[in-house]
């Protein structure tokens, strides 16, 4: 009978528990201040216009998504894959310069929460 014993580094789990929960929320809460302090406004959805509405709170749940798909991969050191994931998005097409600007600071700064709590979780031995 062979008995393996998994060594479990405790501080790197709670960074690993703290970074998904950062980049839940809290990071929703960090996107929004860093908008209000540079003056970057929502754009206006066009309510007359059927094509050009979209679903209440998807930007929140896409970027909290991308967020925790982005973390997973960074820890997982699958910087290939994140880089897929930020061309697959780019590839979206926006009418409006306002709306195109906006989803593009929002995804820089999203990914760049992400990459930031992977590179200090990978940082912990």
């Amino acid at each position: 009978m062979q008995v393996y014993v998994v060594q479990v580094n405790e501080n790197k789990t709670l960074a690993i528990i703290a970074g998904f929960i950062l980049c839940a929320k809290p990071a929703n809460i960090i996107i929004k201040f860093l908008f209000r302090a540079f003056s970057i406004e929502t754009p206006d959805e066009n309510p007359g216009d059927s094509e050009e509405k979209s679903l209440p709170n998807a930007g929140k749940l896409i970027g909290i998504t991308e967020r925790l798909l982005a973390l997973a991969l960074i820890i997982l050191g699958q910087y290939e894959a994140v880089g897929l994931i930020i061309a697959a998005k780019s590839i979206l097409r926006f009418n409006a310069t306002q709306k195109s600007e906006y989803v593009l600071v929002s995804t820089l700064l999203s990914f760049g929460i992400a990459a930031f709590a992977g590179i200090v979780i990978n940082l912990i031995n």
